[in-house]
């Protein structure tokens, strides 16, 4: 009587190793490109976000210097010593600007600076002071005041003005001076190369008759009416 047998055949060593490395190199080029995909869509979100805020940051400080009231003086130029800080502007007597959250629409002085950010870079932050400090109170506020980040992530910022005399644009504005009618920002956002340049118009101060003149100005007397000749003089002459 005979016996058959059936033989039976499976994988061998060789073919599982190459089996294994296909599912590897599989699985590494899936994960290579889920993780591609994920780095650019939070690429492209922080773009996004940067550009929305950079948009809303531009339209608030457009809107606020186009509605200066008239009592507002603007100062400004390169804070820090040596000329290596970062711009700044400085607004006195603007009751209402900036003045959300504040609990009131104060009347000191509000300062837009280009402050040092943790990190590397810059970021324009708002300081509100009272304008009852004195100069070292206000030193101290500057220093250790509640400041609140409006724009962060740049890597410069430079406010200039506008000089009408001299018709061209300047780097300071002394405090005192009539406003300048136009202002200019200049930032470098991390990460870009392309400088960002925005010019914001002021409003000129006028006076009850539509002359325009500076805020501290003092109100001349008007000239008087010079004697008009009567009709009998006139008269007269002939």
């Amino acid at each position: 009587m005979m016996i058959y047998r059936r033989k039976i055949e499976g994988f061998t060593l060789f073919e599982m190793v190459v089996v294994m490395a296909i599912f590897v190199l599989l699985a590494f080029g899936i994960y290579n490109t889920v993780g591609m995909a994920m780095r650019a869509t939070a690429i492209l979100t922080e773009d996004t976000l940067q550009s929305r805020r950079l948009d809303a940051f531009v339209s608030l400080l457009r809107r606020t210097l186009y509605n200066l009231p008239a009592s507002a003086q603007l100062s400004g130029g390169v804070h820090g010593e040596g000329g290596e800080g970062g711009g700044e502007l400085v607004l006195r007597d603007a009751p209402g600007v900036f003045a959300w959250g504040s609990g009131g629409t104060s009347a000191g002085t509000v300062v837009l600076a280009a402050r040092q950010r943790l990190g590397g870079g810059r970021e324009i932050s708002l300081l509100h002071l009272s304008g009852s400090l004195s100069e070292t109170e206000r030193r101290e506020a500057l220093e250790g005041g509640d400041w609140l980040r409006l724009m962060p992530d740049l890597r410069e910022a430079q406010w200039r003005f506008y000089d009408p005399v001299l018709d061209d644009w300047v780097d300071e504005w002394a405090d005192g001076r009539e406003r300048p009618p136009l202002v200019e920002l200049d930032m470098e956002l991390l990460g870009e190369d392309i400088p960002h340049k925005y010019v914001f118009w002021l409003p000129p101060v006028k006076n009850t008759e539509g002359l325009v003149v500076s805020p501290d100005a003092e109100a001349s007397p008007a000239p008087s009416p010079s004697p008009t000749p009567s009709r009998e003089g006139e008269r007269r002459v002939q």
